[in-house]
């Protein structure tokens, strides 16, 4: 009942209208997470949504809101930066359904954001600016917080398992 035929995505309903919340986040990927979505379903919300560059894919991997969404270009806390726990979590269903070269490219690109701030910084931050890849630290931002670290932990499982 949550499934968005014309729009090929899993959406929230609201409790008293019925009618689909159509703002997304990383958390309309979750279903992937209890084997919820079909096979199709799975394969339209990944092209048409995860892979679309004016979404959420880019050099930098994920953003809460969209690149479409009007809170992203706000870029602070949880208007469009990027989260560990987010991407692990996306990531880990993305298991369930995606290709290959679509959990790599993820992976990759989580390790990517991760090293920049720990090669020169030292710092594995707390969110991610989603424009930018650094995290131009907002007050209510840390430089050390032990989610981030979630991206690293992404590229290991994708490059010896998930036994790791």
């Amino acid at each position: 009942q949550l499934w968005c035929e014309e729009d090929g995505m899993f959406y929230n309903r609201s409790t008293e209208t019925g009618e689909f919340n159509k703002r997304i986040s990383p958390t309309n990927f979750y279903v992937f997470l209890a084997n919820a979505a079909s096979k199709q379903q799975a394969e339209r919300m990944i092209k048409e949504h995860l892979l679309n560059e004016n979404e959420f894919w880019g050099r930098w991997v994920i953003p809460n809101a969209p690149k479409n969404d009007p809170a992203y270009k706000d870029q602070n806390y949880w208007r469009g930066r990027i989260w560990g726990p987010t991407n692990f979590l996306t990531y880990m269903g993305l298991k369930n359904y995606a290709e290959k070269e679509v959990t790599e490219a993820f992976a990759n690109k989580s390790e990517d954001l991760l090293l920049r701030g720990w090669l020169t910084k030292g710092y594995i931050y707390e969110n991610w600016n989603a424009i930018t890849g650094n995290s131009e630290l907002k007050d209510n931002s840390d430089t050390f917080y032990h989610w981030g670290a979630l991206l690293g932990y992404i590229a290991l499982i994708e490059a010896f398992g998930e036994k790791f």
